[in-house]
């Protein structure tokens, strides 16, 4: 499996919000799929697919309580779940300025 790309703050790795019940874009759901396992957070199993399922929905849920966000389960463009996401994993993976 591929490291999800982090890129800069002045883009966005997601195209549209994300979220159970709207209509999300396949390449978010599987950033967001990803990213989450890297930080141990999600575990899809053999193959990732690009849909929402219960578990990702409580791993988004998950994520946003242990981090003090807003608890909505939707990731915005640029929003703080998604930059909160990206901080993580640039620290994981030595990127980040300390």
């Amino acid at each position: 499996m591929h490291q999800p790309q982090v890129r800069s703050r002045q883009t966005s790795n997601l195209r549209d919000r994300a979220g159970n019940g709207l209509p999300n874009n396949p390449k978010d759901i599987l950033w967001v799929k990803e990213a989450l396992r890297r930080l141990g957070r999600y575990n899809h199993g053999s193959r990732p697919n690009p849909y929402i399922d219960r578990s990702l929905n409580e791993a988004i849920l998950n994520y946003q309580r242990d981090r003090g966000l807003r608890r909505d389960g939707v990731l915005v463009p640029g929003g703080e779940t998604e930059c909160a996401l990206c901080v993580e994993l640039a620290r994981l993976f030595g990127r980040a300025r300390r």
